[in-house]
């Protein structure tokens, strides 16, 4: 069991949001179960929060300002982690049933300003080239959150699982996640290759 810090300044819960990732009905996977196995890494542990979602509407459900279920609930309220787990591509989200475009995902998070959380696209190439930094740049200005993380590349599932539970562990286990977001997402990219190579980003606010 890793050593993790005690007293961190962040609540320990997480929000995932996945879609299915094909039509196999025998064949289903889930990063569920990777985030369920991180739980009781942590002191005190994870908590988390899942829901498959499978439509624009779907996803405005949970997360839109003032009637989404995030909302309703005050419990989610401290979470600082949204982690979007769907197909993608650059600036959108694909889900079985549908495509969520920039526009779509900026209005999904409108107005989570004060609330100290970061959104997590574990997606393939949303913040690739152009229409990604443009995406990232306006969603953090629609959203008001303090960071956006995702991947310029087309990745591969259980290398980017890996990535994303090294950056989830380090980040929960931090004294000062905030504070130390750059040198968390920088060691990542230090200690394991496909996080180079898939172009894990980290994207602050204007000024930040």
């Amino acid at each position: 069991m890793p050593s993790v810090a005690r007293g961190r300044a962040v609540p320990p819960k997480l929000v995932c949001l996945e879609s299915y990732w094909n039509d196999r009905l025998f064949h289903t996977v889930s990063v569920k179960g990777f985030l369920e196995a991180l739980q009781p890494t942590l002191r005190p542990p994870l908590q988390v929060a899942h829901r498959f979602i499978e439509s624009k509407r779907g996803l405005a459900y949970y997360t839109r300002r003032p009637r989404g279920v995030l909302w309703k609930q005050s419990e989610v309220w401290d979470a600082p982690v949204y982690y979007l787990a769907l197909h993608g591509s650059p600036g959108s989200v694909t889900s079985v049933l549908d495509t969520i475009g920039s526009e779509r995902l900026c209005d999904a998070f409108r107005g989570h300003d004060g609330y100290d959380c970061l959104v997590y696209f574990g997606c393939c190439s949303v913040l690739r080239g152009a229409g990604g930094r443009r995406f990232a740049r306006a969603f953090l200005k629609a959203s008001g959150c303090r960071a956006v993380i995702g991947y310029k590349a087309k990745i591969a599932w259980m290398p980017s699982m890996l990535i994303d539970l090294l950056f989830f562990e380090r980040f929960y286990s931090s004294p000062d996640p905030w504070r130390a977001l750059c040198k968390i997402h920088e060691s990542v990219k230090r200690d394991f290759q496909p996080a180079r190579d898939y172009g894990f980003t980290l994207v602050l606010p204007d000024g930040a």
